[in-house]
């Protein structure tokens, strides 16, 4: 797999605006920000792609348009979008309010789109999942920095 920067001219291919470009920094990249692709593409890496809606029921519908579908998180200190999120999200790990990396392993995974495998892979997984399903959850938002990404 070839790992490079996404400069603004490649994005230009993609429809979509760098808010951060992506810089090379030794072997790693830096963070990079974009508003929405055109194209429903699955990005690795430092890559976040920013999607403006509304309110949380545009949000959760532009998140389910995705062939993906491996996982989703909603930042709120709301109970009821969170029961709401988590009802109508289509996604293999959901969470509340935990970032989108950093799944146990001893948790089933895999996305219920082009994502996953569809097979729960922790001990006794099949017998409490109707379909891989993972969830973190904070009951209060907290913001992270991460470096080279102001607020």
């Amino acid at each position: 797999m070839l790992i490079r920067p996404v400069r603004h001219e490649d994005l230009s291919d993609l429809e979509a605006l760098a808010l951060l470009p992506m810089q090379r920094d030794g072997a790693f990249l830096t963070p990079g920000l974009i508003e929405k692709l055109e194209e429903d593409e699955e990005h690795f890496g430092p890559l976040l792609q920013v999607i403006r809606v509304p309110n949380l029921t545009s949000a959760i519908a532009e998140a389910n348009q995705t062939r993906y579908g491996l996982v989703a998180s909603l930042l709120s200190d709301s109970e009821e979008e969170w029961h709401l999120f988590r009802k109508t999200v289509r996604a293999g790990l959901i969470n509340w309010n935990c970032p989108t990396t950093g799944a146990s392993s001893a948790a089933p995974f895999g996305g219920i789109g082009w994502s996953g495998n569809h097979r729960p892979t922790a001990q006794y997984a099949a017998d409490i999942c109707s379909y891989p399903v993972t969830s973190l959850v904070k009951r209060n938002v907290e913001i992270h920095t991460t470096p080279g990404v102001p607020l």
